[in-house]
């Protein structure tokens, strides 16, 4: 069971957004995938087949995951933590220092992947989400060793 993580490409959109409308009940539109491809944004595949994604966005010496999701059908074999990972390994080459990311209150799952990856909880946004409306969970990993101090949530 090989995993491969590699760029997005145009031509991984259809399989992407399906993903993704799958996944949501407040999906991305397609566009945003498109606009997307000019920034961090990769997928993992399994077999050859697109099996999920991620997009991030870069700026300093941060880096926001944007967007994650993997098959349904796939899901609890490993591959969010591989990307996030992977992700992880190519952002370390760039020198980020400070990773975030939001996540649903309720989605227990993914919250437990964050902190085994070494993510903390470090705000709330009140009705982030909708769809239900729901608050999102603000988690941070720090590799710089030391406290950032500009705080903005």
């Amino acid at each position: 069971m090989a995993f491969c993580f590699r760029r997005m490409r145009e031509e991984d959109l259809d399989a992407v957004y399906k993903i993704e409308t799958d996944t949501f009940s407040n999906p991305w539109l397609r566009e945003f995938f498109e606009i997307e491809l000019q920034h961090d944004s990769f997928v993992v595949e399994k077999d050859g087949d697109i099996a999920g994604y991620i997009c991030a966005m870069q700026v300093l010496d941060e880096c926001t995951v944007t967007n994650v999701a993997i098959r349904s059908d796939l899901r609890r074999q490993g591959m969010a933590e591989y990307m996030m990972r992977s992700l992880e390994r190519m952002m370390d080459e760039r020198n980020i220092r400070y990773y975030y990311l939001e996540v649903r209150a309720s989605n227990s799952a993914a919250k437990a992947l964050y902190h085994k990856l070494g993510y903390k909880e470090v705000g709330i946004r009140k009705d982030y989400y909708h769809h239900p409306t729901e608050d999102a969970i603000v988690m941070s990993l720090n590799k710089s060793g030391a406290k950032k101090t500009d705080e903005r949530f």
